[in-house]
C-alpha cells in the first residue's frame, strides 16, 4: 500500500536537509536562479500550468510539494545532490520490480518516452559498434505499429528501420520479422502495447526469436509500463510482455502517463549493466573537467525526479490497482457501447486502457465522424491505414462515458446521412493524403506546418 503523506513529508524534510543549499553560495555550477521574488514568481507561474495528475487531490498536492522542493536542483552531476541520485535509483528499482526485472535490472530516468526510446537505440548502436565493427549500415527490425520515436532515433543516429507488417489482429507478424533480419540487423523492437490500437505484440515469440538469432530486443512500454502490471493482476488476459521473457533486454515506461507523475518523466530499463553501460556518454579531454551524462539531456530537472519518486511511493500497489480497475471498467463500458453503435467497430482485441474505433459500414467515414465530434468539443485522435479513432482512457473520462457514447452515436448517424462531410475539414485532408503515394511529399507538408504554426 502507499506511504501516508505525513511520513512522506517527514522524508522530504530529511532529504532536503542532506542537500547543500544553493543559496549558501557554496555551489559553483548546476543551479542558476535568483533568490527571493524572482524565484517565487517562477514557482507561481509553474504551479498555474501544472496539470492535475488524475489520481486525487491529495496525490496532486504531495507530488507538487516534492516537485517544487527540488524545482531548481539539477541531477547533471550525481555527486552534488545525493538525494536526487537516491530517488532515481529507487524509481528504477521500483519500476523494474513492476516489470519483473531481476536484481541485475538497471536503468536511468529520462525526460519522456521519446528520450527513453532514443537512448535505447543509441545504446544498442554503441554496443554494435564495439561488438560488430564491420556493420556499416546498422538496421532495426520493428513492426509498422512501432512508435515513431524509434524512427526518430534511427534518423538522428544514422540507422535504418525495416518495418514489418502486422497480422489481422494488429499484432506484429513474427515470421515477417524473422525474414527481415539481415547481417546488418542490430536490434529488434516491439510494443506493450502499441499506441495505435492498444494491442500488445507477441513479445514471448519475438523473445524466442531474439535469443535464437542473438539479437537484443527492446520493448516500448512507454504507454503500458505503469498500467499493464495492474491490469494483469486484475485478472485480464494479458500476454507476457516484460522481463519474464528472457530475450527482452530493455523496456521503456513513462511515469508521466499511468504512473501519475509530472510531465517530463520516464524510465529506460536494461536487463543488466552490460547493456546500460552503452547509454552513458563520457568525454575526458575537455579543459573544463571530466564530463559524463547518462542521457540525451545535460541538465536533468530535480523536480521531475522527486515528483516521480513520491508519486510511486504515495500510491503503492493498492493505489495503482484501484485506479486501474476504475479505468478498465470505463474502458470496457466504452468498448461495449461502441459495439452497439451501428456502423462502428473496435479494431482487434485491445489489452488495456486504449483502443481504436473503425468503420464497420462503408457509408461511415470515420474521419468525418471525428470532425463532427470535434464540433461537439471532443478532441479525437486519428489513426490511418486503416483510418480509425484512437482513445486513451484517462481518469477524466470516467464520469463522461455515457456522454461520449451519446455524441458518438449521433455523430455516426449524421455522417451516414451527409456524404459531403467526408470532403471537408480534416476528413478531407486525410482523404487527400491517402491518395498521395509518395509520403515524402506529406513529410514536406508537415515540416511547413510546424514552421508556420511556430512563426
Amino acid at each position: 500500500s502507499g506511504i501516508p503523506t505525513d511520513k512522506l513529508r517527514e522524508e522530504l524534510k530529511e532529504l532536503k536537509g542532506r542537500e547543500t543549499d544553493p543559496e549558501e553560495g557554496k555551489i559553483f555550477a548546476y543551479v542558476y536562479t535568483q533568490e527571493g521574488d524572482h524565484f517565487d514568481i517562477q514557482t507561481e507561474a509553474f504551479a498555474k500550468f501544472q496539470e492535475k495528475l488524475g489520481y486525487s487531490v491529495d496525490h496532486d498536492c504531495i507530488v507538487k510539494e516534492f516537485h517544487h522542493a527540488f524545482l531548481h536542483e539539477n541531477a547533471l552531476n550525481p555527486m552534488v545532490f545525493p538525494s536526487l541520485r537516491k530517488m532515481e535509483t529507487e524509481i528504477v528499482s521500483m519500476t523494474a520490480g513492476m516489470l519483473h526485472g531481476s536484481d541485475e535490472c538497471v536503468g536511468f530516468l529520462t525526460s519522456g518516452g521519446t528520450e527513453s526510446n532514443l537512448m535505447a537505440v543509441k545504446a544498442y548502436l554503441n554496443r554494435a559498434k564495439k561488438m560488430y565493427p564491420t556493420i556499416k549500415k546498422p538496421e532495426i527490425v520493428a513492426p509498422i505499429t512501432i512508435h515513431p520515436t524509434i524512427d526518430k532515433a534511427a534518423d538522428y543516429f544514422g540507422l535504418t528501420v525495416i518495418h514489418t507488417p502486422v497480422d489481422e489482429g494488429f499484432r506484429a507478424d513474427v515470421e515477417a520479422i524473422k525474414k527481415a533480419i539481415t547481417p546488418n540487423t542490430i536490434l529488434l523492437c516491439a510494443s506493450a502495447p502499441q499506441f495505435c490500437h492498444g494491442i500488445i505484440d507477441p513479445i514471448e515469440e519475438i523473445s524466442h526469436l531474439a535469443l535464437k538469432v542473438g539479437l537484443p530486443l527492446h520493448v516500448d512500454g512507454c504507454f503500458g509500463g505503469y498500467m499493464l502490471p495492474w491490469v494483469e493482476k486484475l485478472g485480464y488476459d494479458i500476454p507476457s510482455f516484460d522481463f519474464r521473457n528472457p530475450g527482452v533486454t530493455s523496456m521503456s515506461a513513462d511515469v508521466h502517463k499511468y504512473g501519475y507523475g509530472v510531465k517530463g518523466s520516464s524510465v529506460i530499463l536494461y536487463k543488466n549493466n552490460d547493456y546500460r553501460r552503452h547509454q552513458v556518454y563520457t568525454y575526458a579531454r575537455w579543459p573544463g573537467g571530466l564530463y559524463g551524462s547518462p542521457s540525451m539531456a545535460g541538465t536533468r530537472p530535480g523536480g521531475n525526479i522527486a515528483a516521480s519518486w513520491v508519486a510511486i511511493r504515495a500510491l503503492g500497489e493498492d493505489g495503482y490497482m484501484k485506479r486501474a480497475k476504475e479505468l478498465m471498467d470505463a474502458t470496457d463500458r466504452l468498448k461495449e457501447g461502441v459495439r452497439q453503435i451501428e456502423g462502428l467497430k473496435i479494431l482487434g482485441t485491445p489489452h488495456m486502457t486504449c483502443f481504436a474505433i473503425g468503420a464497420a459500414d462503408p457509408e461511415v467515414d470515420i474521419q468525418a465522424v471525428a470532425d463532427v465530434m470535434d464540433g461537439k468539443g471532443w478532441k479525437m485522435e486519428r489513426n490511418q491505414t486503416p483510418n480509425s479513432l484512437h482513445l486513451s482512457i484517462l481518469p477524466s473520462h470516467i464520469p463522461v462515458v455515457d456522454d461520449l457514447l451519446t455524441d458518438l452515436k449521433a455523430a455516426t448517424e449524421r455522417v451516414k446521412g451527409d456524404v459531403t462531410l467526408s470532403k471537408n475539414g480534416t476528413a478531407g485532408v486525410y482523404g487527400m493524403i491517402a491518395t498521395i503515394p509518395d509520403k515524402s511529399i506529406v513529410d514536406d507538408f508537415l515540416v511547413e506546418f510546424f514552421c508556420q504554426v511556430y512563426s
